[in-house]
């Protein structure tokens, strides 16, 4: 009812002194500078009042949004499909609408071609099934203003933003083997490696009949010992500053970084799946959550039902509560993990010069991980046994434990 009265607190407040000055300066006291500006006051107000009242009432019977059936990104500008008039011939009066339900979505209605064309941009990431808005049409002047809520029916996928990680190899289908090739020479690959000679290469290593031949120094080196991963399953924590990790969740995911044979589960759906719009559509409903890595013990016995399996855990930057969840979960399943640990930027300990905080672009204070938050998180991760890989997603930066134990210093 609140929004039906069309009289805002401006509105009524001009109109009060209008009539005072129209009253009690112009009829009484015969001035006619406060009459003609009281008079024009009401009659501005009258025409802005019927205008909207007008269009507020045939706006709330014609104007039905369509069902929004689509998928979005976070933190980009985006058209939904539904457009509204524009009132551009009615004087003194527009049309706005906002989004109130799901929340953390900012509306801004562009005009386009005389109809006001809704583009949307969402925060984090996140999965509605109903779409409430709020339409408000008032004066220019902000005295009058008449609104009504109207909610359809959606299906929207709000996923996380990439940012800079979209060409960034964030898993590797190949996980490193913990001891020497085979003596025998096994059928997964040859027992020695060749490359181009690099400065600082031995030269005992190098190979002095292929220089002879073609004129290339060539190196043999021992070659690494690796073992293509039989599965590889993926699961994604959600804790507090989570959305660079489920953006690297996506980003895996859609580049086929976990292989052919795959399976994902996160915080809230630790059933494995391979199908990849459920593993988008769960990365997008975790949004919210802070279940801090709860449900991983469930996701591990599941997926290690079926056999043996390297486990990928995505995790945000910051120390907290899914650490010791993770650990135990892991303790109580059999396997063998590794951590993609994501954060938007990494913080130095130490202040940078003025003159680069102003030229260079740089990530919000708020939004940064401190290195030294950072440097925790490895050496509890480092406890349980598995390697980490740590991913900015502003920067697109990739380094391993060693690099960001440096950064701090």
């Amino acid at each position: 009812m609140r929004g039906l009265w069309p009289l805002t607190a401006r509105g009524a407040l001009a109109l009060a002194i209008a009539a005072l000055a129209l009253w009690a300066l112009g009829q009484r006291s015969l001035d006619l500078v406060a009459f003609v500006v009281g008079l024009a006051t009401l009659l501005v107000a009258g025409m802005a009042l019927a205008a909207c009242v007008a269009a507020g009432l045939a706006l709330r019977r014609r104007l039905l949004p369509p069902p929004l059936n689509r998928s979005l990104e976070s933190d980009v500008r985006l058209p939904t499909g539904f457009d509204a008039p524009a009132l551009a011939r009615l004087p003194l009066v527009s049309l706005g609408w906002t989004w109130l339900e799901p929340a953390g979505i900012e509306c801004a209605p562009r005009l386009r071609d005389g109809r006001l064309v809704e583009e949307v941009k969402a925060a984090l990431r996140g999965h509605a099934r109903a779409v409430r808005r709020r339409f408000t049409v008032g004066d220019v002047f902000g005295l009058v203003r008449v609104s009504w809520e109207r909610e359809t029916p959606a299906a929207l996928t709000i996923l996380p933003n990439p940012g800079r990680l979209r060409h960034v190899s964030v898993v590797d289908a190949l996980a490193g083997g913990e001891g020497l090739p085979h003596p025998s020479g096994t059928p997964d690959g040859d027992r020695m490696d060749l490359r181009r000679y690099a400065p600082g290469d031995s030269a005992r290593h190098i190979l002095w009949k292929v220089w002879a031949r073609t004129g290339k120094l060539t190196v043999r080196l021992p070659e690494r010992a690796l073992v293509p991963a039989r599965k590889t399953v993926a699961y994604l924590v959600t804790a507090e500053g989570d959305e660079a990790a489920a953006a690297a969740a996506r980003v895996a995911l859609e580049s086929g970084s976990l292989g052919s044979d795959w399976a994902f589960g996160c915080d809230g759906a630790p059933e494995p799946t391979d199908d990849l719009d459920a593993a988008l559509l769960a990365i997008a409903r975790s949004g919210g959550l802070r279940r801090e890595g709860a449900d991983l013990g469930a996701f591990l016995e599941a997926a290690w039902r079926e056999g043996a399996a390297h486990c990928v855990v995505f995790a945000p930057a910051a120390p907290g509560p899914w650490i010791g969840n993770v650990h135990d979960a892991s303790r109580r399943q059999r396997g063998r993990l590794s951590f993609v640990i994501a954060a938007e930027s990494v913080a130095r300990d130490q202040p940078e010069p003025l003159w680069r905080r102003l030229l260079l672009d740089r990530a919000d204070p708020a939004e940064a991980t401190p290195a030294r938050a950072l440097g925790d998180t490895l050496r509890q991760v480092a406890g349980l046994g598995a390697g980490a890989l740590v991913v900015e997603r502003r920067t697109g930066r990739s380094y391993g434990a060693a690099h960001a134990q440096a950064l701090r210093g």
